[in-house]
């Protein structure tokens, strides 16, 4: 076993020199047992430990002239700060939640519906004077009471220019996007240089404190209004890639134009060919991955500089702040631990099954599982290889699709089911202004990025779901899903725009995926008419665990993968060199999940997925784990 490490771990060192060098593929396999089909990830807690190590070396912030005139005073109120450190927190702003993810929120820009000039609303400015600032509770209840009402309108201006890049792609709204977040993160970086003042040592109310905490870290908005520029530019044109990618089918290489959704996620979910899943997996990363790495590499420079000037190390902290927890990649793996025997069982069993489709030439009794073959173009659900791997074959699996198409279900349809459901729990239902400004279907010849997502419009009034939503039993959960996030938007709406966020970034998923569990139980689905025959014995019970298991609990290696390869560049642990070879280490480690093809430091695999690009942090569902 030692013998077996140490050459895996010289030939990585050696390999990893260039962009040039494999990540997989010639690289001695993990240990993988199998008389049971079960295999073990590979990584030691030494490796796992290894993490923690002192932070990514400081960069140097470099401001123009212009900036510094403009932010007079700022350097010293930052140094006054770093040497008397106070308790920091998130500018809450407006948030957009997508599926399928667990730390799916993130910030995004907007404007108010009075169509004031974000400017209008200046900050309220408690003295002229330079340095510590010592303020009343009452006079800091006022303050935050002012600050309120004017973030907000700059939130809502914010989430509505990105609601309409979002929905319709085009250099106009990418543009007035850009302009609005510069706008907003402006106003942010005025309310971070006053919490940076302000003496807490009087402030005895418990809920004023935890206000300011939350207010003195506004992200990325500290960095100068040069550097903000170049972050907000680098997200957008990435997802300016992602959106626009689109390849050639693989049997006629004259049919190009297949875009994500639907045409390449119907190939990856239907297709049992292999040589066309894997002319697509690598396709899609070719448009994708590729064309955005050297962007995601300058990324990463910016959001630790921004990270610096919130007074933490990188910016793995800066995302990890909200959850208040100083240990929290040890709870994270950990909780993995935990769940991952059940995992390693579910993975035998699947790969015993391919093996006997693909043949053991291509898929070993002893090797990881190549990721395009699992029904996704991610391989972090494995649902739609169901047909593959069912318990008992012949006994419905609980794929309405069918019913709802006899019945006549349409997009509309679903969600006014979704809401039907909402009011039986004695929840809200709907505003009007949801079914008047949502977009539930994907609009023609109007490019949108359709990534199904929940939106706040900071205003307390205007709540949305943008969804490409297609008549099938997964964009039915989804839709009450998406929801779910709406419900709780309603429901916190009272409260000042600080606390208008979830209670930490895993917790809108939990309630999410609790309703997403609820209704897609045979039972609910019977009531509603789409199940006509009684499914209840083991049979059907064990296909319908088994398909939750092939959706939930595939997810989460791909997801706990997904933020410590984040947390390993921002810290510096992983350097530029290694980034697509870590990659395809953590998702072989956590998840038993191999390339179908050799890939190289030229490849950026997760750039493919669409949170990198987004950059929006992924890991919260397995958060709740723990």
């Amino acid at each position: 076993m030692n013998v077996l490490v140490t050459i895996v771990v010289v030939s990585a060192t050696i390999l990893s020199v260039t962009r040039l060098a494999r990540c997989q593929g010639d690289r001695v396999d993990s240990k993988y047992l199998d008389p049971n089909d079960y295999f073990l990830a590979g990584g030691d807690q030494q490796d796992r430990r290894r993490i923690l190590q002192d932070a990514f070396n400081r960069y140097t912030i470099q401001q123009q002239q212009e900036e510094q005139q403009s932010r007079t005073g700022f350097d010293g109120i930052f140094q006054q700060r770093q040497q008397q450190p106070q308790q920091q927190g998130f500018q809450r702003g407006g948030r957009k939640f997508t599926t399928d993810e667990p730390e799916q929120n993130f910030e995004t820009p907007g404007r108010f519906t009075s169509r004031s000039d974000p400017r209008t609303s200046p900050i309220p400015t408690p003295s002229v004077q330079q340095g510590p600032l010592t303020l009343s509770n009452s006079n800091i209840r006022q303050l935050l009471q002012q600050l309120d009402v004017a973030g907000s309108q700059q939130c809502n201006l914010n989430v509505q220019a990105q609601w309409d890049f979002e929905t319709n792609v085009n250099e106009g709204t990418q543009i007035r996007a850009l302009e609005q977040q510069l706008l907003y993160s402006e106003f942010q970086r005025k309310v971070f240089s006053i919490m940076t003042r302000l003496n807490l040592d009087n402030v005895i109310d418990p809920n004023l404190r935890r206000q300011l905490k939350f207010l003195s870290m506004p992200g990325p908005a500290a960095l100068p209004q040069e550097q903000l520029s170049r972050y907000n530019r680098l997200i957008n044109d990435m997802l300016a890639v992602y959106n626009s990618a689109s390849v050639c089918a693989f049997d006629e290489p004259l049919k190009c134009g297949l875009r994500l959704d639907p045409d390449l996620n119907i190939i990856m979910s239907r297709s049992r060919d292999w040589n066309e899943l894997q002319h697509t997996w690598i396709e899609w990363r070719r448009r994708t991955g590729q064309k955005v790495r050297d962007m995601f590499e300058q990324l990463v420079d910016v959001s630790n500089q921004a990270a610096l000037l919130n007074n933490v190390s990188d910016a793995s902290e800066m995302w990890k702040f909200p959850y208040e927890s100083p240990s929290m990649r040890f709870e994270l793996e950990d909780a993995w631990e935990q769940i991952k025997p059940l995992y390693e069982q579910l993975h035998a069993y699947v790969r015993k099954k391919l093996r006997d489709l693909y043949g053991p030439e291509r898929i070993s009794r002893e090797a990881p599982l190549p990721a395009h073959i699992l029904g996704n173009m991610w391989g972090q659900s494995w649902e739609n290889i169901l047909d593959l791997t069912i318990p008992y074959p012949g006994k419905n699996y609980l794929d309405v699709t069918p019913q709802m198409i006899k019945q006549g279900y349409t997009p509309a349809a679903m969600f006014r089911v979704a809401e039907e459901f909402f009011i039986s729990l004695n929840m809200s239902s709907m505003p009007q202004s949801f079914w008047a400004n949502s977009v539930i279907e994907e609009l023609p010849g109007q490019p949108i990025i359709c990534q199904p997502s929940a939106w706040d419009f900071c205003n307390r009034q205007d709540y949305r779901i943008k969804m490409c939503t297609q008549v099938n039993m997964k964009d039915f959960i989804t839709v009450h899903h998406e929801m779910a996030h709406v419900q709780y938007f309603l429901n916190y709406k009272k409260q000042p725009k600080v606390y208008r966020d979830g209670a930490n970034p895993g917790f809108h998923e939990a309630l999410s995926e609790a309703i997403s569990l609820s209704v897609s139980t045979p039972k609910h689905l019977q009531t509603l008419g789409l199940i006509l025959n009684s499914v209840d014995d083991i049979p059907h019970n064990i296909n319908y665990l088994f398909g939750l298991a092939m959706d939930k609990l595939t997810f989460l290696p791909f997801s706990l993968a997904l933020d410590l390869w984040r947390w390993d560049i921002f810290k510096g642990t992983t350097h530029k060199e290694r980034y697509n070879c870590h990659w395809w280490d953590l998702r072989e480690r956590l998840g038993g999940v191999k390339p179908p093809v050799l890939r190289s430091e030229t490849d950026f695999d997760p750039g493919s997925k669409y949170h990198v690009p987004a950059n929006i942090p992924y890991v919260g569902t397995l958060f709740l784990f723990t």
